[in-house]
């Protein structure tokens, strides 16, 4: 504040009488109150005795004139120039308090500070994301938009190097480690060389985002070209204890969009999967994952199929050990053995599952209900269920003893 009034007070000598006034007087209207400029008006007027004190709070500036030589000039002169009558007073008190006062702050004044606030300085980063991916809007909460595209949250410092600049000064912290050999480094610049070729360096990766960002990933085809059903995830994530499913496959069975109505926010999506998963000798099973987006569906599905599997029987490791006929809620299966080389002869999911059985021939027909968790169920249900060659045999032995 001291600074300020020196400054208002210089104005008028370095600028000329005329404009350094009017600046002196924008500078010390943005310095002080109205209350305090009313204060020193009236200490001025009355020969600069005393500045009293503001009895207002929140506003005014508490001052004092600490030392006063006189009423007028060294000269012996009025304190103010020949002028207009409005600028008499701010001349007097410009050239007052250049050369007559010495004017300070005591150290219990409180000032409110000015901030410019706006709207995106109020509110936090994710309050404003939140605002741009319209995820807390009325709309959303009532099931409104089902089909827009959804918006995903975007990484902006991706890619920017915070202390990162065109002339390629080294920052300890931000874009060079702060300690080296353990010492604190310096700030430093590159040599323009190596400037130039950390440049192209940046824009060679930019460059490189760029171009994946146009190439489209191909999975492999399953059953068509335009359903999820036949595709392979690869096998399971490892388990908590860090045992590995190298040797398993992950097949989509069926992907189902499912919705349930709630009170608050009305029909409410998920993403029901269905998989399964083998390793070709025997070992498979299934289950079924469920989540708001597909991606973590087909995480949850296949980590918790590794969970439930069933061994299922092979003859000559190729085929069933017997027809098998069952019917599970109304969708009826009927399975038949065949010889190697027949090959499968199924309805596509049946010959999905039968890969990651293991088993190469057999002959199935299905009717009644197509549901594919049924479908699953029953199909496994009914190879767990096989009667093995020495159970047959068992059962022959039986018969003929206790044939009457």
């Amino acid at each position: 504040m001291a600074a300020a009034v020196r400054a208002a007070g210089c104005l008028s000598v370095l600028c000329g009488l005329p404009a350094g006034h009017l600046w002196a007087r924008q500078l010390f209207l943005n310095t002080f109150p109205t209350t305090s400029i009313l204060a020193f008006k009236t200490a001025i007027s009355n020969g600069l005795d005393a500045l009293p004190r503001s009895s207002n709070q929140t506003t005014s500036v508490h001052c004092r004139a600490v030392y006063c030589r006189g009423r007028h000039s060294p000269g012996g002169g009025p304190l103010s120039s020949p002028g207009t009558r409005g600028n008499h007073h701010y001349a007097s008190l410009t050239h007052a308090l250049q050369t007559q006062c010495c004017i300070y702050s005591p150290s219990s004044w409180m000032g409110q500070q000015y901030r410019p606030y706006s709207f995106f300085t109020k509110l936090t980063a994710d309050e404003l994301w939140k605002g741009a991916l319209a995820e807390t809007g009325a709309g959303a909460r009532k099931g409104r938009g089902k089909r827009a595209k959804k918006r995903r949250r975007k990484d902006l410092n991706r890619g920017q190097i915070v202390g990162e600049g065109r002339s390629g000064f080294l920052w300890p912290g931000l874009n060079v480690p702060l300690m080296r050999n353990g010492t604190v480094q310096s700030i430093a610049q590159r040599s323009k060389e190596e400037q130039e070729k950390v440049e192209a360096s940046i824009v060679q990766q930019r460059e490189e985002w760029e171009r994946r960002k146009k190439i489209k990933v191909k999975r492999e085809r399953g059953w068509s070209g335009n359903t999820w059903g036949g595709v392979s995830l690869g096998p399971p994530d490892p388990g908590p204890n860090g045992e590995t499913y190298e040797d398993f496959d992950t097949r989509i069975l069926e992907v189902k969009n499912v919705f349930n109505m709630t009170a608050k926010e009305g029909r409410k999506k998920s993403v029901r999967v269905l998989v399964a998963v083998g390793n070709g000798r025997g070992a498979a099973g299934f289950a079924v994952g469920k989540a708001a987006e597909r991606m973590d569906a087909f995480r949850k599905a296949k980590n918790k199929a590794v969970n439930f599997l069933h061994y299922i029987e092979r003859y000559g490791d190729h085929t069933i050990f017997h027809d098998v006929s069952l019917t599970f809620k109304r969708t009826h299966i009927k399975m038949k053995k065949q010889p190697r080389g027949y090959g499968l002869r199924c309805h596509r999911a049946i010959i999905t599952m039968c890969r990651l059985i293991g088993i190469k021939d057999m002959y199935a027909k299905v009717s009644g209900s197509v549901n594919m968790l049924n479908l699953t169920r029953g199909f496994f249900h009914g190879l767990s269920h096989q009667h093995h060659s020495h159970q047959a045999l068992k059962r022959i032995s039986d018969i003929i003893l206790f044939h009457p």
